[in-house]
């Protein structure tokens, strides 16, 4: 916890920005044996004003974590550890994690590690991780709310 701190105060988040953290995340895919399957996560974000947020991956270490960063329409929005975007007030967006290009090439990648949303207005953010079939068929799927970070 200590550790996350530090890093908040390394990033430059000032004690009046909205910060949310989600503890677990997971992306990946195992496309061998019988157990295939391909694992997500979906942040849905939501402002009451209009404001930019940003969302930013790291490794279950700590280290900037690498993504590609999908929309709802299935659109690549970035690739990195970080994106920043534009919220309009009332109206949500979707933000799915996928793996890298390099990283879709190895049959067995499964990424996990924490998120932290940053906004100047306060935000609603909820995660949904998902387990599928390679074919789209969900196996489990799990809703998580945000939390405020650790402090000290």
């Amino acid at each position: 916890m200590r550790v996350l701190a530090i890093l908040l105060t390394l990033m430059g988040i000032s004690p009046g920005d909205d910060v949310r953290y989600f503890p677990s995340i997971l992306y990946g895919h195992i496309l061998v044996g019988s157990g295939s399957s391909r694992y997500n996560t979906t942040f849905v974000v939501t402002a009451k004003k209009d404001t930019r947020a940003s969302l930013i991956l790291f490794t279950d270490g700590g280290e900037p974590m690498k993504a590609r960063f999908v929309d709802e329409a299935g659109n690549i929005a970035n690739s990195g550890d970080s994106f920043d975007f534009w919220l309009s007030g009332g109206r949500p967006i979707q933000l799915r994690l996928e793996l890298t290009e390099e990283d879709e090439k190895e049959q067995v990648v499964v990424k996990t590690g924490w998120a932290t949303l940053r906004s100047l207005e306060e935000i609603d953010v909820t995660a949904i991780v998902r387990i599928t079939t390679p074919d789209g068929k969900i196996i489990t799927r799990h809703v998580l709310s945000s939390e405020k970070p650790p402090t000290g």
